[in-house]
């Protein structure tokens, strides 16, 4: 059982919990929220990337729609995007949310009428490990790199998505 207070769950209560409250639409509010009041989730909140911090604006994890399936397809392309010194995310984290930049197919009057348009960061909520086995999910690389100065009680990770499909 996880307290309120617990290293553990300092991030889940303090960033997840409130990028549910914040981010979400009603409906995921209602769907999510209470599961992560009640500890039946634990989450974390992967925005920060190896090669860039946490310059959102340099983000290189991407999130591609997929309208025949409606779906998104999130993908660490390189090293340098693997999201890292993720609080919660080393050992304890069932979810994340996951911030990478939204491509959406170009609309056919568009410059070149296909391809992909950016549509800049967002957020997403994803299973990153088995609710049943708490391995990582297939499509999901995640690991703990061991403790951050100041921060030795926290499990921080890394996490890699390898074109790992959420629905919409």
């Amino acid at each position: 059982e996880v307290a309120v207070g617990d290293a553990p769950s300092v991030v889940h209560d303090s960033v997840f919990v409130a990028a549910i409250q914040h981010l979400a639409s009603p409906e995921q509010r209602a769907t999510w929220l209470p599961a992560a009041q009640e500890y039946a989730v634990l989450g974390c909140y992967a925005q920060t990337e190896l090669g860039h911090g946490s310059d959102v604006s340099r983000l290189e994890t991407t999130a591609t729609f997929i309208p025949s399936t409606s779906q998104v397809e999130l993908h660490t392309p390189r090293l340098e995007s693997t999201k890292w010194w993720v609080g919660g995310l080393g050992r304890t984290a069932t979810h994340a949310i996951v911030w990478a930049r939204l491509r959406v197919p170009a609309p056919p009057a568009g410059p070149s009428g296909r391809g992909l348009v950016d549509v800049g960061p967002m957020p997403f909520l994803v299973r990153i490990r088995d609710a049943a086995t708490h391995e990582p999910v297939p499509g999901v690389t995640v690991g703990d790199i061991g403790p951050k100065l100041g921060f030795a009680a926290i499990d921080n990770g890394y996490l890699r998505l390898s074109r790992f499909r959420v629905p919409r």
